[in-house]
Order: C-alpha cells, then structure tokens, then sequence
C-alpha cells in the first residue's frame, strides 16, 4: 500500500515518503503526550534535508494523521493520532494475525471483534489459523507473524511472568478464552470412578495443567496422549476414561453421544481453571507501531457477542433435542 505523493520529483516524493514512515512508526510506537524523535535524529538516521523531515510533519498534520506541538530543543509532543490515517500515509503493511482455528464460542467471537476493530480503525490485515498456543508464540517471537491471540495460562506458561523483549501484550478478563463452565471433564456412564487412564495432551501448556489439576497423579493413574480436539472421540471409544475439553460448536451435542459432562471440582482444579481462562492478546515487539493498535482495539463488545454467539447454541441444541424427542417411536 504505497501512498500518492503530489510531487513530480520521484527522488523528493521517496524520501518524504520514507521520512513520513519514520515518523509514524515512531509516533505509533508511543502514546499522546509523549516526545517524538526530534527532527535532527530523523534526518540523521534517514539521511534526508531538513525539509524533507519538516515536509513530512505537515502531510500528516494535512491529512489529520498526526498532530504534535514544537518544544524547541524538546522535541515534539504527540497531541493526537489517527491511526488508519498513519497506517496509509506511511503504506504500512498489513497486520499478520494468526489466531487458533474456530470452532468455540469464545474464539470466534474473539476474532469477530478484533476484524471489527480492525475495519474502525481503518488497519488492513490478513488471519490465519493454527492450533496451539505455544507454536502461534513461537511464531510471533520469530516475527513471522504480528499478532496472536493466547490464553492467560499459555502465555504465563510459555512467556514467563517476566515476559519477552520480543512480544507485547494486552491482557483481558478472565473467562474471555475460555468460558469457565466451557472448560468440562468428559466421561463415560461405565468407566472407571475415579478414572484410571486419563487423556492428556503434552503439546499443550494449558490442557496438561488442566488436566492435572482435575486429575492430579495417583497410584493406578496413567496417563494417555491424546490431541485435546480428539478427547471426546477417545473418552467414546473406551481408549481412556475421562479427559478434559473445551467445549466447540458440533452437530451431535457430546451428551448425545453417551458422554457424561461435568463441571471441574476440586479447589486447586477450579483455581487453575479461572486462572488461565483469560486472553492475552500479544503483538511482535519487532513492528513498534502494533503497540497503538493493541491499545486502541475497543472490546467492550465483546462479552455481548460471546453471550449471543452462545445463546444461539444453545437454542441450536433445544431444537434439536425437540426434534430428536418428536422422531422417537410411541411405545
């Protein structure tokens, strides 16, 4: 996305260009209220006049992009941003957003919101999906990708409380990535009480503390390998006798399909459970300008959205256990 520039002088248009890019990313980089580079350190480092670095400010300003207030030797303070203006002033590239496949309520409002502040704020960007939180952070650390969207658990777990120079970070409120009474135990009628083989997934931070957790290690306790997604297809087929899962939007309720369903128990079991059900929505440290659009994405909506998005599943299953009672034969 390259910016017009009203110039005849392709070499002048250029480095305005690259001066305009200079100054956003480091406007967006920063907050209202704090000091820009001052133009000395933009001109040094782009190897441009004066003018052009001055030229620059006022297309932002021209284009109501960037307005700041001159402090002589301070330098400029940020007075306001507009960050879609910025974005293509300055012909940024979109934002590589990679995000856990759909299929929950919560994920998929999560990434309903975030394209719909993405279109507000006027920031183009493409989305992928990938499963597991650990790799999608091991992707973003690497800069091959901008954003992502993790649980709580998982980027405590793979991050660190201390974090990484390499990612940033917006937290939400807990149950915002997993709903807590979507976070259940599945079993069979006839398994064993309390279970013997338990399904775990190793590859993934948050379903082995889970797991755990619910099922802590006891004598005759085994655990087995099993992909997180495929639990309740090994819990059916008498592979293992309960694991958890998260529940995901499906045409057979799990109920349906002779599984019992049950809610965490156990006060350490519970304690993890709320505590890694927050999102941590985490951008590359590598482009400095993702931390305005971290800041300015409005979730408000997002609780509205998960509730409907959940209520029309809802209403999905009782029609079709309407449905399923009406179809069964009289005595």
């Amino acid at each position: 996305m390259e910016p017009v520039w009203p110039s005849g002088d392709v070499a002048v248009a250029g480095s305005v260009h690259a001066a305009v890019r200079a100054i956003v990313r480091d406007a967006l980089g920063k907050r209202v209220g704090d000091t820009l580079a001052t133009n000395t350190e933009v001109r040094e480092s782009l190897g441009v006049g004066m003018g052009t670095v001055q030229r620059a400010l006022e297309v932002l300003a021209e284009r109501d992009a960037l307005h700041t207030i001159s402090r002589g030797h301070l330098g400029r303070r940020i007075e306001a941003v507009d960050i879609g203006q910025c974005w293509q002033a300055a012909g940024l590239p979109p934002i590589r957003i990679l995000l856990s496949p759909p299929g929950s309520v919560e994920i998929n409002s999560l990434e309903t919101t975030i394209g719909d502040e993405f279109g507000r704020l006027g920031v183009a960007y493409t989305v992928r999906h990938l499963a597991g939180g650990n790799q999608r952070l091991e992707l973003l650390g690497r800069g091959e990708y901008d954003l992502t969207v993790v649980s709580a658990g998982t980027f405590d777990g793979v991050i660190g409380a201390d974090g990484s120079a390499a990612i940033v970070a917006r937290r939400l409120a807990s149950g915002t990535y997993y709903d807590p009474q979507r976070l259940v135990v599945l079993g069979r009628t006839d398994a064993a009480t309390p279970a013997h083989r338990v399904a775990i997934d190793t590859d993934s931070f948050d379903h082995q503390a889970l797991t755990l957790a619910q099922f802590p290690p006891e004598p005759g306790r085994e655990y087995v390998e099993v992909p997180y997604p495929d639990v309740p297809a090994f819990v059916l087929a008498g592979v293992v006798d309960a694991g958890i899962w998260h529940v995901t939007t499906s045409a057979v309720p799990v109920e349906l399909a002779g599984l019992t369903v049950a809610q965490f128990s156990g006060e350490e079991a519970i304690a993890t459970r709320d505590r890694l059900s927050g999102a941590a929505i985490a951008a590359w440290a590598g482009r400095p300008e993702l931390r305005a659009v971290l800041d300015a994405l409005g979730l408000e909506g997002l609780d509205a959205a998960r509730a409907a998005a959940m209520e029309q599943e809802a209403a999905s299953a009782r029609r079709l256990r309407l449905a399923l009672g009406r179809g069964r034969p009289g005595p």
